[in-house]
């Protein structure tokens, strides 16, 4: 009678939970506690992500139909490359419809992510070998994860993977919870983009209705605006870009207004307080409070952390307060090369050195900007030389 590889192995460790082992385990629960206790029982946010990727690797082994200890180094590889480049069972996703086990990625993770992954990984299969459980460690002969550039977490912005997964989070938040919990989701995904599109700042946000967006003429052209009131109580309009004025129709239709707003809406609220009824959807008449504006901000993003698989996203989601967004708005402005007038101006800065402080915090808008100057003084030279 032929004994199958994976039958062999299963009588392993079938014999190894019945035998006195090492760690006194009885199953694989007893395993993984005994692993968690010894590497992480000292931090409590360590446990969580260690606990987190353990549950992720048993995710993915039961999806190809093998037991953890039998994990190979392709098998890994291939993990690996999963978190790298999801394909479409591994991403959530807002359509209706039966919803996969492995529907647990909003985005791919970044680089660095996948390489402390793999180090949690090397961490939970060498305690497998001490513990006698598996001869050999597999993630020792996975594939070595180049990580090109260190990532670095100011707690003044948002990176754009982690403003990208923020919005994509609030998104599907909005659209996915349930009818109790969708007011709440829909009135933060509203804040929270308003936020970050217009930089304004926490205490701009109390009491503005919806007439504070009008059309404007700038120039030849006729734009949706909003008006607020910025430090000292000076106006200040902020041209609405096509992303804002989306998530307002968006925010709008879901609590039943029309599309964009009129100018007999001075008693809606632009960003209310909840008022919960039994429908879901409440009717919101109240502004909401700095103090409003703060407990959003904290409790949503807590909540998207605990949801991100990346763990350097998370750490970036826990850092944010109310103010990161304007940060985040500006340096992500300049980083893709909006000019520092029109940066100036969205901000309500006064004088222009106030925003080239954000300038001075863009490392890689400096890199970008020395290596484009570089390329046109290549460009002159060449043209010089070609006359010789």
């Amino acid at each position: 009678m032929t004994v199958r590889k994976n039958e062999l192995i299963s009588a392993n460790f079938d014999s190894y939970l019945t035998s006195d082992n090492p760690l006194g385990a009885n199953n694989d629960l007893d395993i993984i506690k005994a692993w968690l206790q010894h590497a992480a029982s000292n931090s409590k946010y360590t446990f969580y992500n260690y606990l987190k990727e353990v549950k992720r690797i048993c995710l993915y082994c039961d999806s190809i139909g093998i037991h953890y200890t039998e994990l190979k180094a392709l098998d890994v590889n291939n993990y690996l490359g999963i978190l790298k480049n999801p394909p479409a069972e591994w991403l959530k996703n807002d359509e209706a419809g039966v919803q996969l086990k492995t529907q647990i990625l909003l985005k791919p993770l970044s680089t660095k992510s996948v390489e402390y992954a793999q180090g949690i990984l090397k961490n939970f299969y060498n305690f497998l070998v001490n513990s006698e459980v598996i001869r050999s460690n597999p993630v020792n002969l996975s594939i070595k994860i180049k990580v090109e550039e260190q990532y670095h977490i100011s707690g003044k912005s948002l990176s754009f993977d982690a403003w990208d997964y923020l919005s994509a989070w609030l998104k599907h938040e909005s659209i996915r919870s349930n009818q109790e919990n969708r007011s709440k989701a829909v009135r933060d995904r509203w804040l929270m983009n308003l936020l970050y599109h217009t930089a304004i700042r926490r205490s701009s946000v109390i009491g503005l209705s919806m007439n504070a967006f009008k059309v404007s003429d700038k120039g030849k052209h006729r734009v949706w605006c909003i008006h607020v009131h910025t430090k000292g109580n000076k106006n200040h309009e902020i041209i609405a870009s096509e992303e804002l004025m989306n998530e307002l129709k968006f925010y709008r239709q879901a609590i039943g207004l029309k599309e964009v707003p009129s100018r007999n809406e001075e008693n809606i609220p632009l960003i209310p307080a909840l008022n919960r009824n039994k429908s879901g959807i409440s009717k919101m008449t109240n502004s909401i409070s700095l103090r409003g504006v703060n407990f959003v901000i904290t409790e949503s993003l807590k909540l998207a952390a605990a949801d991100c698989e990346d763990y350097f996203i998370a750490q970036e989601l826990l850092k944010t307060t109310p103010h990161t967004f304007r940060h985040t708005s500006a340096i992500h402005r300049l980083n893709i090369g909006i000019d520092l007038a029109s940066t100036q101006h969205h901000l309500g800065h006064k004088s222009i050195n106030t925003t080239m402080i954000y300038l001075q915090d863009t490392q890689d808008h400096q890199v970008e900007e020395n290596e484009k100057f570089n390329e046109i003084l290549r460009n002159r030279v060449n043209k010089f030389d070609n006359k010789f």
